[in-house]
């Protein structure tokens, strides 16, 4: 009888998110996904089902391991205007490190042919309400605090904000220069009173 090959989940999730992120959900195959995530057919199967399992997973993950990291660097200060340019400091990071993908798995994943697919685009748009809600609830504590004082509703603010980060990591795709970004980053903060 053969061995079952033993895998590491997190690890094997890991890989799968990140060739995800580099070649987006629609351009990657399950052959593809066996061979990077070093499993057989069957372990594969009995661990994730299908490719669009894994994705969903991979998606957490990025949040998990990336998402969290930019939350947290907004979260080191009451002072939503210092908190933002620290969440933005995250995302300049992984823009300019040469070890991750291009642009943000969870913005590159907002494409037709990806949310054709009912449980992903239900998955992506909590995402993206959640991720709106966080920034709300930050800029609305920044502003009982007497730190922020916005002509906007927070709400509002946070919808900019949050789009606004999807339009640098669609920039950052495109290999626009990291300085350029980030100076118009700051040109934009002012803009809106941060």
């Amino acid at each position: 009888m053969g061995r079952v090959k033993v895998f590491d989940e997190t690890k094997a999730l890991d890989k799968a998110m990140r060739l995800f992120w580099r070649q987006g959900y629609s351009n990657t195959s399950l052959k593809q996904l066996l061979r990077e995530m070093d499993m057989l057919n069957g372990s594969f199967y009995h661990s994730f089902k299908d490719k669009k399992t894994v994705f969903l997973r991979s998606l957490d993950h990025y949040n998990q391991e990336f998402t969290y990291k930019r939350q947290q660097a907004l979260l080191s200060h009451d002072d939503f205007s210092l908190g933002i340019r620290a969440l933005f400091a995250e995302i300049f990071k992984t823009i300019k490190s040469k070890e991750e993908p291009d642009g943000c798995l969870i913005v590159n994943s907002m494409v037709a042919e990806v949310l054709c697919d009912e449980q992903i685009k239900i998955f992506l748009h909590k995402d993206l309400q959640a991720f709106v809600q966080f920034m709300t609830e930050r800029i609305q504590h920044s502003i009982d605090l007497n730190f922020t004082q916005i002509t906007l509703v927070a709400k509002q603010l946070a919808f900019i904000l949050v789009t606004y980060i999807q339009g640098l990591f669609r920039l950052s795709n495109a290999n626009v220069a990291v300085k350029q970004l980030q100076t118009q980053t700051e040109c934009f903060l002012q803009s809106v009173s941060l």
